[in-house]
This record gives structure tokens, sequence and C-alpha cells, in this order.
């Protein structure tokens, strides 16, 4: 018999994006799954179709005022059945195998487990993160290497907590590193089985003030863990969100940290504009 995964989504105000989240869990060629959808105060025609699809296998939940997303996953979770829980953003979609291929892979010596994921761009995607990978909290502490979304056990995430609410950005980093902080390294396996869409119409926390916000949380609730080069390669993170070009000077140093192929990547197209640009442009056909 195979094990319950619970599959939680967060939703405000995006109902056509929600539409295509929930076809991909149902689409999932893992059959034991349970999808339980908070609609965080949303003032569209989300709620209303929620309802109407509503059933023993799609549980609804709504916060009748916005209290953000992860106020909505740790409701979600606190009425999960499943020994594993996953997330999924309502303007992202599962791959069919990607459930599956998680469970199947799964080992309870490592804190979870995850894959990378696509970007798309409509006509073109991006694969990141897509190598296998263990990953230790000094490798965490300077990039995200769990990614957005990981499978974990249940009880897991509610031993740390479950996400912190106090976040404005960066939830994700900062959970996935509690967890590996309290049960060791995390497994992420080979592939990308999540994909994120980059749809001109979607604006992602990545893109906003916000990030900085949420990165300045994460820096002051992990920094006493972290060496100098977990430090020196969290502000080339910060550089990247601001789109600030990296000198000359600053490369020098920032590449005695680690990240080297990022970072000259970096260096490139935020010092010659022409290459982002044709890069941009190629990515959006």
């Amino acid at each position: 018999m195979t094990d319950l995964v619970s599959v939680y989504i967060p939703t405000h105000n995006r109902r056509s994006f929600l539409e295509r989240a929930i076809k991909s869990v149902q689409k999932q060629t893992y059959s034991n799954i349970e999808l339980i959808i908070v609609d965080d105060g949303s003032r569209d025609d989300t709620w209303d179709y929620l309802c109407s699809i509503a059933n023993e296998n799609i549980k609804t939940f709504k916060h009748e005022k916005p209290l953000g997303a992860c106020a909505a996953r740790n409701l979600a979770i606190s009425h999960a059945k499943g020994k594993f829980v996953t997330g999924l953003d309502d303007d992202d979609e599962f791959l069919p195998e990607r459930i599956a291929t998680l469970i199947k892979q799964y080992d309870h010596n490592f804190a979870f487990v995850c894959t990378g994921f696509l970007w798309n761009y409509g006509n073109k995607c991006r694969r990141v993160d897509t190598t296998a990978k263990v990953i230790n909290l000094k490798e965490q502490l300077n990039y995200n290497y769990a990614t957005n979304q990981v499978l974990v056990e249940r009880e897991r995430l509610l031993t740390i907590g479950g996400f912190d609410s106090e976040f404005v950005a960066c939830q994700d980093y900062d959970t996935w590193t509690r967890l590996i902080k309290e049960f060791g390294p995390a497994k992420r396996i080979e592939g990308a089985l999540y994909v994120i869409h980059r749809d001109k119409g979607i604006t992602r926390l990545t893109q906003s003030d916000n990030w900085l916000k949420g990165h300045n949380q994460f820096m002051v609730k992990h920094q006493k863990d972290m060496t100098d080069k977990n430090k020196t390669n969290q502000e080339f993170r910060r550089i990247i969100a601001q789109k600030q070009p990296l000198k000359l000077n600053v490369l020098y140093t920032q590449l005695k940290a680690g990240l080297m192929l990022q970072k000259c990547r970096y260096f490139l197209s935020s010092n010659l504009k022409f290459l982002a640009k044709i890069r941009r442009q190629i990515l959006e056909k």
C-alpha cells in the first residue's frame, strides 16, 4: 500500500493559474494524493470555484483576509492526513511523474528529497539545479540548492514549526534550511519535475522589493551559523536581486567564496548589457 501524500496550494486572486496547478496534481502518476487548497483572502471568484470542486480528495479552506502564503501553507499542513507533504504555488505546475519519483527516491536518512525545476518563459524553458546532490548545511547557507519545493515527512515539518509567517519572502529557503539544521543533509535527485512559469503577467516575489526584505530576515535568523564565505555568497544573491553590475574588484573577492561559474556569467551579463539583452530576447521568443 502506498503512503498518502498531501499537496498544499496557497492561492490569492489567481483563479486562472490555479486551475492549471490543480490539474497538474490530478494528472500525477502517483494515485494516493490529497490536495489541500487555502484561499488566502481572494477577492475574485476563487472561493466559488474551490467550493465547486471540493470532494473527499480536495479539501478547501479560506482566510477571510489575506494572511500570507506561509499562514496559508501552515493551515493546510495542520489539516493534512498524509505521511508526506509537498507544496505547489498557484502559478506553477507539477510534471506528471513528480510525486511518484520523489516517493521512490525518498530516504528517511535525509531531511527531505527534492528535484530541480524548469523556468518556463513561454516558448523557451531553462533547466535549473538538475544535478543529483547531497545538500549539507554549509552549502545550503551559500545558496538555496533545495529549490522552492520539497517532499518531506509531515511530522518533520511540524517539528520545526512549519513556515515562518513573519517572513515576507525567502520563506522556502528558511524552511528548508531549518529542516537541514534539525534533521541533517537533504537529497536532491537528478532531473526537473517542477515548472515555474515566468509569464509576463505573473509577478513573483523574486522580482520585487519583498525579496530583499525577506533576505534580510533570513540573514538575521541564520547568520550566526554562516561562515565568511556564506556571507559573501549571500551578498552575491543581493547584487543579483538588485540587478547591480558586478564590478571587477568585487568579482575577485566573490570568486574566493565559490560559485565561480555563476559569478563569472553574471559578471559578463551585468557589465555587457547587450549580451543580457540578447539572452532575454532569445528566452522570450
